[in-house]
């Protein structure tokens, strides 16, 4: 973070003003606020950017951290920032350039609610607590608006926090759906016809009272006859509204759709009646909900809105009661149970086609056989209509099949033939084309180099192309031994698992089902259960896997070199002890990467596990923010060494202390790589134990707390480690100061170096670092 104080980044083509040397687009983006824009006060603006800081964040940069307390408020004039829980886990919302947070704590004199951290590269202009406290009382409207919208903010964040998974309740985070919108819950209202010139008393309560809530495609919202207590506003999506009628044929016959703007559920909540029709969502719906009791007591404040609301509901139901019966006229009109008469079937049909009446195209017409005119323009469109007809082929022989295949037979009247016979006449298929000769001449070597630049999906398409190329898919073992299912996640599903075993077989040796978030264990197993060539799989977010994949897998794959189990949330102890002994006591015997972290279900047992049948041949391990491993997972390192582990990432691991550190050292010396970001338990003995550790190259010391210090960091840098590092991440150490440079200068030269968010050091010793060319990339 960079501390601007209304600096250069306004400077550029921009001049400051006479009097306040105000940066005029600093004045720009304060009028675009949305509260500022209701405020329209230039004064207040003019004192506001007075007394402002400007700073700039760069991507995960914390802005503000929850719990602790409110000393600023801030008004975001450019990027973007994301609203989440203290463990940066879960986003609550993303508030876009525009927006205003950090006023909760200052105006309700309580500590920070959520943690806040730049989503983009970000400027942000800071209003210290007491320059808040003393300008607002001088203009009472804009600290009344600020107000509303901090009680509004705090109550969606509330809301956000408690969203329940057994409930109808949205459980993705805002990102995922219109997060700009949903950062106001007023704006949103706002929007809606059904609420536009409202007082502004009555949006604020109303936004304090609404929730937000998500159905997928085709759940009932709203059933008919069912007593009214809630009232809906859609924010995105589409519903139906059917089975209002009696008389319907149908009840599922939609009345009406409604989108993004549109409200329901009013007429049962106003006029006290049961529920009219059926409502459906038809698309995936997010919607605001409003309680009937919290309704009613909003409105009984403003008796001149309640009967104008009243008055709509009265209007809406005569209306859905107008749609319903011209809907039962119009199917009384057309009797639907009697079958239809033989005339009104009989369609008139050239039996006799001329060659020369064929088109000579296909449906997508040439556009070069046609001058560029309005009428052949339609001609064009009318031939796409034409796909499925006759008029294909210009072809004698196809014409005469088309022909004989029309005409009716000697038994049967032709006039019954035209009503059961389709009128596109069926051709005989062709098991081969012209291409086929073209594809034996060319090398199958040159051809299966260009298979095995294709994706999935392309594949597909190449093997439907003729019965060879079908045949050169499915034979050819020098194909296909790396396959990515990542980018088509949402369809790689258990029931599709059968057809994409069948195209892949057991040539497979790299298998990437990253985000594959539908399959199961049913589905896993059909898809590599005759894998036995397979040596790497990345099973990535694959949320519904268990430990019987994990037994399957090891039986089925005995030569797996590396596993990416990360974000497998059902593995649990069990199942690593499955996956390792199912070579009894010899182990995994060629397993060398494994990645477990966010596997938050895993303990110290499975440490236990890895050092009893894979330390020989582990050289990279991940168990990022598996918050279970404490030091008594590192404590059953300590009697068995891990010669060939390279690489090791802890971030996260905020239970371990120095303990773990002193017996992962005995265990891995030979580590080049590791990560102890987070790792907040740990101290400087942790630090300054890393010089037993030779060849280390590469480490993540960032946001360790009390870990880092200048102490700890001269003395590793001091030691024969410093020979081999090349890489050193100090960022958000906060003992870091100036007195730790010299070390840094004194070391061998560092290939990248991060100091960024450390307080203690100044702008002369990182221009120092710079000028030195001790460091080949400075991130500071």
């Amino acid at each position: 973070m960079i501390d601007i104080h209304k600096e250069s980044i306004w400077t550029s083509s921009m001049e400051t003003t006479e009097d306040r040397s105000i940066p005029p687009e600093l004045l720009l983006s304060l009028r675009q606020h949305s509260i500022f824009q209701r405020a329209n006060n230039e004064s207040f603006l003019e004192k506001l950017a007075c007394c402002m800081h400007l700073r700039t964040y760069s991507p995960r940069d914390v802005i503000i951290v929850e719990g602790e307390p409110a000393k600023a408020m801030f008004f975001l004039l450019r990027g973007s920032v994301d609203v989440c829980s203290a463990d940066f886990e879960r986003i609550y919302a993303t508030l876009p350039k525009g927006s205003c947070f950090g006023e909760i704590g200052i105006l309700y004199s309580m500590p920070r609610t959520a943690t806040v951290i730049a989503s983009t590269k970000c400027i942000v202009a800071a209003l210290t607590a007491e320059e808040v406290r003393t300008l607002l009382p001088l203009y009472p409207e804009v600290e009344k608006m600020l107000r509303f919208e901090a009680e509004e903010r705090l109550a969606l964040l509330f809301k956000s926090k408690s969203l329940n998974t057994q409930e109808k309740i949205s459980t993705k985070p805002l990102t995922e759906r219109n997060v700009q919108d949903f950062t106001s819950t007023r704006h949103l209202l706002q929007k809606i016809p059904y609420l536009q010139n409202c007082p502004e008393e009555f949006l604020h309560l109303t936004s304090l009272k609404v929730e937000p809530r998500h159905y997928a495609p085709n759940d009932l919202i709203l059933h008919k006859g069912e007593q009214g207590k809630e009232l809906f506003f859609i924010i995105s999506g589409t519903v139906e509204v059917t089975n209002i009628g009696t008389a319907t044929p149908d009840p599922l016959t939609p009345i009406e759709r409604l989108a993004a703007g549109d409200y329901f559920g009013d007429i049962a909540v106003l006029l006290n009646a049961p529920r009219a029709a059926d409502v459906r969502a038809v698309t995936a719906v997010e919607l605001y909900v409003l309680k009937k009791s919290d309704f009613i007591d909003v409105i009984s404040r403003f008796p001149e809105l309640q009967k104008r609301f009243k008055a709509m509901a009265e209007s809406s139901l005569c209306n859905l009661k107008l749609k319903a019966s011209l809907l039962n006229k119009v199917d009384a009109d057309t009797d639907i149970s009697s079958p239809p008469s033989e005339s009104s079937l009989a369609i008139p049909v050239n039996t006799s086609i001329e060659a020369s009446s064929v088109c000579s195209t296909t449906s997508d017409q040439d556009p070069t056989l046609l001058p560029p005119t309005a009428a052949n323009a339609l001609k064009k469109v009318e031939t796409r209509r034409r796909r499925g007809s006759v008029a294909i082929w210009s072809d004698p022989g196809l014409v005469a099949l088309a022909n004989k295949a029309m005409k009716p037979t000697k038994d049967e009247p032709e006039e019954s033939k035209m009503r059961e016979a389709p009128i596109v006449p069926t051709l005989p298929v062709q098991t081969g084309f012209e291409g086929d000769s073209r594809l034996v001449s060319f090398n199958e070597e040159i051809l299966g180099l260009i298979v095995n630049s294709m994706d999935i999906a392309t594949i597909i398409q190449f093997s439907a192309v003729s019965k060879k190329c079908r045949d050169f898919i499915l034979r050819n073992d020098k194909i296909m031994h790396s396959v990515d299912l990542s980018h088509f996640n949402k369809h790689v599903t258990d029931s599709a698992a059968p057809s994409i075993a069948a195209l892949i077989g057991n040539r497979v040796r790299e298998l990437n089902l990253s985000q594959c978030f539908y399959i199961t264990d049913e589905g896993f197993k059909t898809l590599i259960e005759n894998m036995t060539n397979l040596e790497s799989i990345d099973l990535n977010s694959c949320w519904l896997l268990t430990d019987k994949s994990l037994t399957l897998l090891a039986a089925t794959c005995p030569h797996l070199t590396k596993l990416d189990l990360s974000n497998c949330r059902k593995i649990s102890d069990v199942g690593i002890f499955k996956l390792l002994d199912e070579k009894a006591t010899r182990g995994y015997p060629e397993l060398s990467e494994l990645s477990l972290s966010y596997c938050k279900k895993l303990s110290d047992m499975t440490m236990s596990h890895l050092a009893e049948f894979c330390s020989k041949t582990l050289s990279s391990l991940n168990i990022q923010r598996c918050t279970r491993i404490t030091d008594q997972g590192f404590v059953k390192w300590a009697d068995t060494q891990f010669p060939q582990l390279k690489a090791l990432n802890l971030t996260d691991c905020s239970f371990l202390t120095d303990q773990a550190i002193s017996h992962l050292v005995s265990a891995a010396p030979n580590l080049h790589s590791l990560s102890l970001s987070f790792c907040c338990a740990l101290s400087d003995s942790a630090i300054e134990g890393l010089i037993s550790l030779p060849e280390l190259q590469n480490l993540d010391a960032s946001f360790c707390g009390a870990a880092v210090s200048d102490v700890s960091i001269r003395a590793l840098l001091n030691s024969n480690s410093a020979e081999s590092m090349s890489s050193l991440n100090l960022r958000g150490c906060v003992r870091i100061t100036d007195m730790c440079i010299n070390s840094i200068l004194e070391s061998s030269k560092l290939e990248l170096l991060n100091i960024s968010q450390c307080p203690g050091i100044s702008v002369n010793a990182k221009q120092t670092i710079k000028k030195s060319g001790a460091v080949h990339h400075l991130v500071a």
